[in-house]
């Protein structure tokens, strides 16, 4: 398995639907005895409409979608930290520790989960987060650190490829902008 992951791209880009089509590929691949648990924690799980396929009920078994928006967490009537325990880690727990867990747009989800949710990065887990920057501050800061790779949808922010490959690769910033170019150019459109 790929390991962990940060996906970066602006609305749009095309994060989701890379992801989405990454994990239908696993489920259709894989014997169901050696199938991971999927956990995919949104704040727009319910209007997200990319993420369909993977509720289809034959991969119920293996996929399991938890709200982390603010509307949810009023809803379930709990506070953050019983929420999180009982909606979000005991559920994780019991899978074991060869479950995947996608964090989408997770800054964007109930603030007071934040916290808890970060805590993910320190599992044996594969971890998937999907950002729209790279410079989110604490937002990426963790998930930059923590993944093992890290992808870009350079047609969508094609200066902050650049940067980021300047001031963390160490490149050039003519060969950066070279590879940016070349690679927009094979994005989604």
């Amino acid at each position: 398995w790929v390991g962990t992951a940060t996906i970066i791209g602006s609305s749009g880009a095309g994060k989701t639907r890379f992801l989405t089509d990454m994990l239908l590929r696993y489920l259709k691949s894989t014997p169901d005895r050696t199938k991971r648990q999927i956990f995919w924690l949104s704040p727009e799980l319910e209007i997200d409409k990319t993420i369909l396929p993977l509720k289809e009920p034959r991969w119920s078994m293996w996929f399991r979608g938890i709200d982390i928006s603010a509307p949810a967490l009023k809803k379930a009537g709990k506070d953050a930290a019983s929420y999180f325990q009982t909606m979000i880690e005991e559920p994780i727990d019991a899978a074991g520790d060869d479950s995947l867990i996608v964090l989408d747009d997770f800054p964007d989800g109930a603030a007071s989960l934040y916290p808890m949710l970060l805590a993910f990065y320190n599992r044996n887990q594969g971890i998937f987060s999907l950002q729209h920057t790279y410079a989110g501050g604490r937002n990426t800061s963790q998930s930059l650190q923590s993944n093992k790779y890290i992808i870009f949808f350079p047609r969508s922010q094609q200066n902050r490829c650049i940067t980021f490959m300047r001031d963390h690769l160490m490149m050039n910033v003519n060969e950066a902008r070279e590879i940016v170019r070349r690679f927009g150019k094979l994005d989604r459109y």
